[in-house]
């Protein structure tokens, strides 16, 4: 064989092997190509099932307000609770009952005042639409002296750095509030019944 012959079998090798990798590549960029256009298509129908679950969502919302508005909940009292029989059981209020309220005798307390103040005041009403709970005669009226053992030991361990706070008197509400409750839940009776208390006086000196 001549040196011509080998040197033209040598290039013909080298373009086939490089016609080889072209077809290689392409065929890598074609699968790259497929599969990118496989996970957009895929993406895009999610967000547009999602978009329509959100539609469907938002076309039922008005029909459940339109079942309200029908008067189908119209007899639920709003104000009345469900709860367990262990505890006392008391009639619903209507649904147009306004609050009714137990107020507690004036607290005026020491407590760690920081240097700062040395008497704690505070007047406070309980709130509630049972009136057989919070009423002149109600379950709280005779509960008023272990509420008020209660809530003036809470008052007493209270700091005016705490209560100096711009959210301190709504802490002590809260607290306020529980204390109340566990004395009514010790009592046999649904705790959850006072709704909320305010302090109509709230004095540091």
């Amino acid at each position: 064989m001549s040196k011509e012959e080998v040197i033209e079998e040598g290039q013909e090798g080298k373009k086939s092997g490089g016609k080889g990798l072209i077809i290689v590549l392409l065929v890598v960029v074609i699968l790259l190509l497929v599969g990118m256009g496989i996970m957009a298509f895929l993406l895009m129908s999610g967000s547009h099932d999602k978009d329509t679950k959100t539609d469907t969502s938002e076309m039922h919302a008005p029909a459940e307000h339109g079942d309200e508005a029908s008067g189908e909940d119209a007899s639920v009292n709003s104000h009345a609770k469900s709860y367990s029989p262990k505890y006392k059981q008391f009639e619903p209020p209507a649904p147009e009952a306004a609050p009714s309220y137990f107020i507690m005798d004036k607290f005026v307390v020491n407590f760690d005042g920081a240097g700062k103040a040395k008497f704690l005041a505070v007047d406070l009403q309980f709130m509630s639409y049972y009136a057989q709970v919070v009423g002149a005669d109600g379950e709280m009226e005779h509960l008023r002296p272990i509420l008020k053992n209660d809530i003036q030991r809470l008052l007493r361990n209270q700091h005016f750095t705490d209560l100096d706070k711009p959210d301190g008197p709504d802490h002590l509400r809260a607290e306020i509030l529980e204390v109340a409750r566990k004395v009514l839940e010790k009592h046999n009776i649904y705790p959850d019944l006072i709704e909320d208390v305010y302090m109509t006086r709230f004095v540091m000196q």
